[in-house]
C-alpha cells in the first residue's frame, strides 16, 4: 500500500520521521538552504527520503522520449556530428576522427542518461559532449574488447554452449553495464556481476522492456538503412548518421528515465526537475510550517510563528491575508484586535477597499461583539464599504460619531460620508440634513 502525507492524504509521502513516525510530502518538510537534508517541521530531525512519489512509468511516456532529442541545441548538436561524420572518410586519419566524434556522441548520450537519472527531462547542454568524449568512446572499446572476450575464452574452454548462454546474458547485461558506467563513470563498477545483477533485479520485468526498446529501435534503423537508397548518395550518410543519433539519445533517455523511476530500489533519491519544485523561499517555507501546525492543532505555535514572519516581510499581502484568515478561524480576538488596524491599511495603501470592507463583515459575523473604537479606523472601514455600497454598515459605523470623538480632526470628513450614506434611504433625510448642518457649524468654528 503507498504511503501517503500525513497533511495531504491525496499526496504521495517522500519523507519519514523517525522521531514522530510521520511520512511528509515534499510540501510540508523544512528544506531551506541553510538544511542539506530536509528536516521535520515537527522536531527538526533530518528526515529520511521514500523516493519521489508518483512516477509515470517509463513506458507510458515514449512520446515524451521521442521528443526528447528535438530541442534547438540537440538538433544541431546530431546534424552537425552527422554531416562530419559523412565527410570524415575524406580526411586524414579518418579512423581517429571517427573515435573522436562516436565518442563525441557516446558520452553526450551518457550525459542525457546521467542528466535524466536526476530529475532533469529536458536535454543537457551540449558542451558537456565536448570534452573526455575520445576517452569514452575507448572505454566502450574495452567494455567491447572484454566482454567480447568472455566470450569467446568461454565458447573456447566450456564449449559451445556455455558460451552461447553467457553470449545471451552479456547482451542481456549491456544496458546494464551502460547505466552502471554512466552513473558510477568507473568501467569496473560497470562490470562487476553483483552491480549488474542488483540494477537487473531491482528493477525487474521493466529491465525486459528497455531490452524489447533496443531490439524495436535496432528493426528500425535497419529498416530506415532500406528505405534511404532513393535518397542521393550525397546525403544519404548524412541522414543515417542523424537518424542513429537520433535513436541513440532517445534510448539512453529512456535508460536514464528507467534509473530515476526505479531509483528508490537502486538507493539514491532524486526528483522531478520540471520547474515546479524550486527550492522554496524563506516565506514558503514558513506558511507550510503553520499549514502542518494547524493539522496539529497547535494554533499559538502557528501563531507566533505568523508574528515572526510578519516581522521580517511586514508589508506581504499575501501573508497579512493568510494571518488574518487564521485569526478569523480561531477566534482568537486578542491578536485581532491589535491586528486588524495594521492589515486594513496595508489593504487601503495597495487599493484594495474591497478586501476591508468584505473582511469587516465577515469579522462582524463571526464575532458580533466586535467593535470599532478608535476613530479614524471607523472612518477607513467606513470609506471602505461606501465604495462597495454598502451605506448600512457606514451609518452604523458612523452615527454618533460627533458625541463620542468630538475632537476627532476628520470629524468634518465623517460627517459628510455619514449624510451621503443616509442620503440613500429616503426615511433618514432629516439625518442626513441634521448631518449637513453640523458640518457648516464646524467649519465656522
Amino acid at each position: 500500500m503507498e504511503q501517503t502525507c500525513k497533511y495531504h492524504p491525496l499526496e504521495p509521502g517522500t519523507y519519514f520521521c523517525i522521531s514522530c513516525e510521520t511520512n511528509s510530502c515534499d510540501h510540508c518538510v523544512d528544506d531551506s538552504r541553510y538544511n542539506p537534508v530536509p528536516r521535520c517541521f515537527q522536531c527538526n530531525r533530518q528526515l529520511e527520503t521514500l523516493g519521489p512519489g508518483n512516477i509515470e512509468p517509463f513506458w507510458r511516456r515514449l512520446q515524451q522520449s521521442f521528443k526528447y532529442p528535438l530541442a534547438t541545441q540537440s538538433m544541431v548538436f546530431i546534424l552537425a556530428l552527422s554531416v562530419l561524420s559523412a565527410v570524415a572518410i575524406y580526411l586524414p586519419i579518418p579512423l581517429l576522427i571517427y573515435l573522436a566524434l562516436f565518442g563525441t556522441v557516446f558520452k553526450y548520450c551518457l550525459s542525457c542518461l546521467s542528466h535524466t537519472a536526476d530529475g532533469y527531462m529536458k536535454p543537457p547542454d551540449v558542451t558537456e559532449a565536448y570534452e573526455g568524449g575520445l576517452k569514452k568512446m575507448l572505454v566502450l572499446i574495452l567494455i567491447l574488447f572484454l566482454t567480447g572476450l568472455l566470450v569467446s575464452l568461454s565458447d573456447h574452454y566450456l564449449g559451445p554452449a556455455i558460451g552461447g548462454l553467457i553470449a545471451l546474458l552479456v547482451t542481456l547485461s549491456f544496458p546494464a553495464i551502460i547505466i552502471n558506467y554512466a552513473v558510477s563513470d568507473n568501467m569496473f563498477e560497470s562490470l562487476n556481476p553483483a552491480n549488474i545483477i542488483r540494477l537487473v533485479n531491482s528493477i525487474g520485468l521493466p529491465y525486459g522492456l528497455i531490452i524489447a526498446f533496443i531490439l524495436i529501435m535496432s528493426g528500425s534503423i535497419a529498416v530506415v538503412y532500406q528505405l534511404v537508397l532513393w535518397v542521393p548518395s550525397s546525403l544519404d550518410s548524412i541522414f543515417l548518421y542523424a537518424v542513429t543519433f537520433y535513436y541513440l539519445i532517445v534510448l539512453h533517455h529512456l535508460m536514464g528515465y528507467m534509473v530515476f523511476q526505479y531509483q528508490t530500489a537502486l538507493g539514491f533519491s532524486a526528483r522531478l526537475q520540471d520547474g515546479s519544485n524550486k527550492r522554496r523561499g524563506s516565506q514558503a517555507i514558513a506558511l507550510a510550517k503553520i499549514a502542518t501546525l494547524v493539522k496539529e492543532a497547535e494554533f499559538s505555535a502557528a501563531t507566533q510563528q505568523f508574528q515572526e514572519q510578519l516581522q521580517i516581510d511586514g508589508d506581504n499581502l499575501l501573508l497579512n491575508t493568510r494571518f488574518f484568515e487564521f485569526l478569523l478561524s480561531t477566534n482568537n480576538q486578542p491578536i485581532i484586535n491589535g491586528f486588524l488596524p495594521k492589515y486594513f491599511a496595508l489593504l487601503e495603501s495597495q487599493g484594495r477597499s474591497d478586501m476591508i470592507s468584505r473582511s469587516y463583515k465577515r469579522l462582524k459575523l463571526k464575532v458580533p461583539e466586535f467593535e470599532v473604537e478608535e476613530p479614524a479606523f471607523k472612518l477607513m472601514i467606513s470609506q471602505a464599504c461606501f465604495e462597495q455600497n454598502d451605506h448600512q454598515t457606514v451609518i452604523k459605523l458612523l452615527h454618533g460619531i460627533h458625541k463620542k470623538h468630538p475632537d476627532f480632526k476628520a470629524l468634518t470628513t465623517a460627517l459628510s460620508l455619514l449624510a451621503n450614506a443616509l442620503d440613500e434611504y429616503p426615511k433618514y433625510s432629516d439625518h442626513a440634513e441634521a448631518c449637513r448642518k453640523m458640518i457648516v457649524r464646524l467649519n465656522h468654528k
